[in-house]
């Protein structure tokens, strides 16, 4: 807005030349009169209606063609706002001088997807742009300008979006390929900010990749890679020239879209079903299984494990020039809000000041996508931010992200990360752990400092004066071989108590330790699984056998028998096999990042994970309530026959400077007002005591500091 005297003028932009005037005013360069602008009433296209556009054909790969008439049909509203609408559209017909074009000229033009932009509002045009933010955005094909409202029309056909190469290759990025896309679009993000604009609208469906590596931009490594198959670059033509060469050297011109591609889709599923047919074996840089079979997975560490690097990943990102740039200190209200990408302060309607941290909130979202291959599930309960760690879709996925991720997701602006250069430094630095984790092999193994400790509760003692947590640790005295078993009694029984059930799994814990370490002494060969069955199998048949000797016939409800959380670990030369039952929690610790490694089995993640949205599943009434635990077993004939358990099974490495915790929710669930801070202040005692069992103790402290009102089970294992 422009002020006269204290009074606000409107500004508009003339039809005739396109430079900005004022209501009051003539078009300062054309002369046209501001009544004719005024008098202009702007009608926003609708599904089934058809425009004329005229393009250029430069920008099709079709330079012999200056300009060609498009037919564009409105097929459906993507946004829709007062003064601002977003429409899909598909090309009818292309006409050069009236005659219509034929063949391959006419593909080239009716087979991409337009999207086309109208506004009421003043918006620059796109190549008033300073010259470092055009280069980061798609043009437009087609620019039309009455009064104040203006259509710009692009072609779908810069590379690929983000979310549409996530569905091609099934959700499932390898860590390169997450970490080639998230540094190219953070890069783009951080060229933006530092010429002084924002973008607030940032999902993976408006920003697109190309591979300036390949002969045509289209990042086919990618699906390679993924698939398991190499798809070839278009044959060259004769003269041995490639058609079309890379449209994508110049980022944000409007070029040709590449097609037909090098594969078809039957390839591709071709390609997954060979894949899946062939077994590759997992290589031990992460694992992850939902529940062992009675074979071993040691052998999965022997293998060869993959080059982790992006040398063969040019990537390079560019924006789809649909959503709209704002500069800093100059954000009005209009701004689209995606649930799940954009920022709590944009949500909320309250606004951002500056848009840099609502920026590095949606950049932290596309990471966890990036990584899980879902759309972040946030909630009005968590205030928009995630309601469960990437990993927990993705197990089987390096550790090491989910620190970048939570902090730059943070519910209050002022947690986050200050810039995405700053959240840039934290992603470089997590990948370069992960990256020694996988090389590892190549080193001496970290050696294990242990300590373990358990607490009743102070509240907690007022209620049960039983501890119903119980923990065992041990560790030979090299330090390169350990067991560690933390234990959460269901305090709920009728049959039996989950003091015994916990304590079953500790003392069983001993004994198998009694008969593994000295096969290790021996330099026999270790096998950590077999280790983890016994544990669990032993303590689920003492669980069994004392229900049926004490309440035989057995005439109750299966829910009300004893049970037990169970975490089991196993260190070996660095490489943690470890087996989860129930809502205990092991994090992985490395410098300021805290990283869960387990899955929760509560009602409320593992609906979450089936697909339930997470404001219903964390609406449900007793959401908490374990899905799973240890003390499985079936009914027959009033008598229990035991089951044996189905825990996860998670394997992963780790180095010098790692540490690990294994806790029962008596700590995360006092440990502060909300999980949030109580993962702060665990990390925050972590990070503050080096030794093991003063770190115990501390946090031990701070969970009845908290109210104590649960028992406090506790393992930290701390590797140099």
């Amino acid at each position: 807005m422009s002020r006269t005297n204290g009074m606000p003028l409107s500004e508009t932009v003339c039809p005739e030349c396109g430079e900005p005037t004022r209501d009051d005013d003539s078009c300062p360069i054309c002369d046209r009169a501001t009544g004719e602008m005024a008098a202009f009433s702007a009608q926003f296209a609708s599904p089934g209606q058809t425009l004329d556009i005229v393009v250029a054909g430069r920008h099709y790969g079709r330079q012999e063609l200056a300009e060609v008439t498009l037919v564009v049909r409105v097929d459906e509203v993507l946004e829709e706002f007062d003064g601002r609408r977003v429409l899909v559209a598909s090309a009818v017909s292309a006409s050069v001088s009236g005659v219509d074009l034929e063949g391959d000229d006419a593909l080239a033009f009716v087979h991409p997807t337009y999207l086309i932009e109208e506004t009421t509002r003043p918006r620059p045009r796109h190549d008033s742009w300073p010259e470092e933010v055009r280069r980061l955005v798609r043009a437009p094909v087609f620019l039309e300008q009455q009064g104040n409202h203006t259509r710009s029309v692009f072609v779908d056909n810069v590379g690929v979006s983000v979310g549409d190469l996530v569905d091609l290759v099934r959700g499932e990025l390898e860590y390169e390929q997450v970490k080639a896309i998230f540094v190219s679009v953070a890069e783009l993000f951080r060229k933006l900010h530092r010429a002084g604009w924002v973008h607030l609208g940032l999902t993976p469906w408006n920003v697109r990749v190309f591979d300036r590596g390949s002969e045509d931009g289209f990042p086919r490594i990618f699906i390679s890679q993924s698939l398991g198959q190499v798809f070839d670059a278009p044959a060259p033509v004769e003269g041995g020239q490639l058609e079309p060469n890379n449209p994508f050297e110049d980022r944000g011109a409007t070029v040709v879209e590449l097609m037909p591609l090098a594969f078809s889709a039957e390839e591709i599923e071709r390609a997954a079903a060979l894949r899946k047919n062939d077994g590759a074996a997992d290589d031990d840089s992460a694992f992850y299984e939902p529940a062992y079979d009675s074979s071993s997975v040691s052998e999965a560490i022997e293998e060869d494990e993959p080059e982790v690097g992006t040398e063969g990943l040019e990537i390079d990102a560019v924006l789809d020039g649909i959503d709209r740039l704002f500069e800093k200190g100059k954000i009005d209200d209009e701004i689209a809000v995606t649930p799940g990408f954009s920022a709590p302060e944009l949500l909320s309607g309250l606004g951002s000041r500056d848009g840099e941290s609502a920026d590095v909130f949606a950049l932290g979202m596309l990471l966890y996508f990036l990584v899980s291959g879902m759309v972040p599930p946030a909630s009005v309960y968590t205030r928009y931010a995630p309601a469960i760690p990437a990993r927990n879709f993705r197990p089987g996925f390096l550790p090491g992200l989910q620190p970048v991720i939570s902090r730059a997701t943070r519910p209050h602006a002022a947690d986050r990360y200050d810039s995405v250069e700053s959240m840039l430094e934290a992603f470089y630095e997590a990948c370069e752990a992960m990256e020694r984790r996988v090389r590892s092999r190549e080193y001496a193994p970290p050696v294990i400092r242990l300590a373990s400790d358990t607490h009743i509760g102070i509240a907690k003692r007022r209620r049960n004066p039983t501890n119903q947590d119980s923990v065992f640790s041990a560790a030979s005295e090299d330090g390169r071989f350990a067991l560690i078993v933390v234990a959460d009694g269901v305090s709920t029984a009728s049959y039996g108590s989950g003091d015994l059930a916990s304590r079953a799994l500790a003392e069983e814990a001993a004994r198998v330790w009694e008969d593994a370490l000295p096969t290790y002494l021996l330099e026999s060969r270790v096998d950590e699984t077999r280790i983890i069955r016994q544990i669990l199998g032993r303590a689920n048949h003492r669980i069994v056998d004392y229900v049926n000797r004490t309440y035989s016939p057995f005439r109750g409800s299966p829910h009300e028998v004893m049970g037990s959380t169970a975490l089991v670990a196993v260190v070996l030369d660095g490489v943690v096999t470890l087996a989860a039952l129930g809502d205990s929690r092991v994090y992985l610790q490395r410098g300021a990042g805290l990283e869960q490694m387990t899955v929760d089995h509560n009602l409320w993640t593992l609906s979450i994970k089936e697909g339930v949205t997470a404001d219903t599943a964390l609406a449900m009434p007793h959401g908490e309530a374990l899905a799973r635990c240890m003390g499985t077993f079936v009914i027959e004939e009033a008598k229990l026959v035991a089951v044996e358990p189905q825990p996860d099974l998670f394997r992963f490495r780790v180095i010098e400077g790692d540490s690990m915790l294994l806790t029962t929710d008596g700590l995360t669930d006092f440990g502060g007002p909300n999980l949030l801070a109580a993962e702060d202040n665990i990390l925050a005692i972590m990070l503050a005591e080096p030794d093991p069992a003063l770190a115990c103790l501390e946090l031990i402290l701070l969970a009845n500091r908290g109210g104590g009102g649960d028992n406090i089970g506790l393992s930290i294992a701390r590797f140099y």
